[in-house]
Formats: structure tokens, sequence, C-alpha cells
């Protein structure tokens, strides 16, 4: 079995039997990994083990069966090398730290790695740890994410015609903008404003950010992440609840 000494965060957990965890762990050279740390919440009787909790950072080495990566892997050691104790001294920085674990989960594949997904999931945990303004660090992230797994849409032009002028709908299974004339033949759309295209094209990055437009753009890409997912994210009505999802700017 080969050995495996990475970077990691802790995506999911889940405690097994008394004393053992299963944990999605997010690693920078080897991707997301499924392990078992066995005996991780073994304590003795001068010392409790809580175990290894969600968005914990650290170094870790894995044994890991390479003929069968479907497998689980086993956590051999585990050392924290950061406490990122302010996500959870605000319950809006922890919502979207979550709703970030749990993109990077549903939507990178076992063993696939990501590593500038990697450094930038840990930028955007570093930002929320210390800032109560989430929503400019979440909608980055989910910028960042799409471009790395190839999902990027569009917003230069319309997807189905080519014409940059006129966009005023966004369409998640054509993966972009879509101009008047193109719309009315669209089935599944979902109205865009103008502020909202020019701030994901980045026209808007040296200007200060209006939490509304903030809403709009965080809202239209969690739309196009939920039809990737063929789910709803759980944690994106605890970002931005979903009335303010509705809003266009």
């Amino acid at each position: 079995m080969p050995i495996i000494r990475d970077e990691a965060v802790v995506l999911g957990r889940l405690d097994y039997s008394e004393s053992s965890q299963i944990l999605v762990l997010f690693t920078r050279e080897h991707g997301k990994a499924r392990s078992i740390a066995k005996g991780i919440r073994r304590g003795t009787k001068t010392k409790f083990a809580a175990g290894i909790d969600l968005l914990d950072v650290g170094a870790v080495v894995l044994s890991a069966r390479q003929e069968r990566g479907e497998a689980l892997a086993t956590l051999t050691e585990w050392k924290q090398t950061e406490a990122l104790s302010g996500l959870r001294a605000r319950l809006a920085r922890l919502h979207a730290a979550l709703y970030a674990a749990e993109l990077t989960t549903r939507l990178t594949e076992d063993w696939d790695p990501h590593p500038r997904l990697f450094d930038y999931l840990m930028k955007t945990l570093r930002d929320l740890n210390r800032t109560d303004e989430v929503l400019t660090p979440t909608v980055r992230f989910q910028v960042a994410l799409l471009r790395d797994i190839g999902a990027q849409p569009r917003f230069d032009a319309c997807v189905l015609c080519g014409r940059p002028g006129e966009l005023t709908h966004f369409s998640s299974f054509e993966g972009g903008l879509i101009c008047r004339n193109c719309e009315p033949v669209q089935v599944e759309k979902r109205e865009v404003g103008p502020h909202t295209i020019a701030l994901l094209r980045g026209q808007r990055k040296d200007m200060p950010q209006p939490a509304t437009l903030l809403s709009a753009a965080f809202s239209l890409l969690n739309y196009h992440i939920a039809h990737l997912m063929s789910r709803e994210p759980a944690l994106a009505n605890c970002v931005v609840p979903q009335r303010l999802q509705k809003r266009v700017e």
C-alpha cells in the first residue's frame, strides 16, 4: 500500500464505532480522499479525545490501496497545522465555510488533484476566519471552483449566437449568458441584470460591491452549481436567504 503525505482540510466527517471516524479530506497534491481514522476518538483517563473536526487543517499521512481507488484510505498520522477558530465565532462565517466545503466535496472526484483549488479554498477559509463580510470571499470561491473544474460559464457574449450585446438571461444547460433575441426559444433560463454581468466579468473588482449585488451574483452562480450537482446545495439558503436570491441587479 502506498504511503501518502500531504496537506489536507477536512470537508466531511462521520463518527464510526465508539472510537473511529470516516473523513472526507481534500488534499493539495492528491485531491479528495475518503479515509478511516481508526481509534482517533479513543481517550484515556487523563485525556479526552474528540477526534478531528470539520474544517480542521493539518498534515496527514495516508495508507491507500492503489489497486482499489474506491476503497477507504487509512489515516495513520494527523497533525493540526492551522486553527481557524474564527470560523466558529460568527454563524455567517461558519455557514459560508461549510458551503465552500460542500461544493468541493460534491464537484470534485476522488484522487483527482486540484492544487490551485486547494490553495483557493484555504485562502477562502482564512478570509472568512477574520471577516464579517462573507459574500465577497464566497462568490470568489464559486468562480474559482467553476474555473478549476472546467465548468466556468461564458459571460462575455451570448452562448447561442455569439453576440456580445443585450444579454438578459443565463442558461446553465447552455453554459452562459443568452441575448434578448435568443432568449424566447430557451426553456431553461434565469433573468440576470447588467450589474451582475459586469461583476462576474471582473469589470467592478476595484469598486465597493453592495450586498444586494453580491447576493445576486451568489444566487446566479449557485443556480449553475445546483444544476451541476443535480441538487440544491444544502447550505445555500444559510449564506443568502431564499427570498433574497430572486433579486435581479
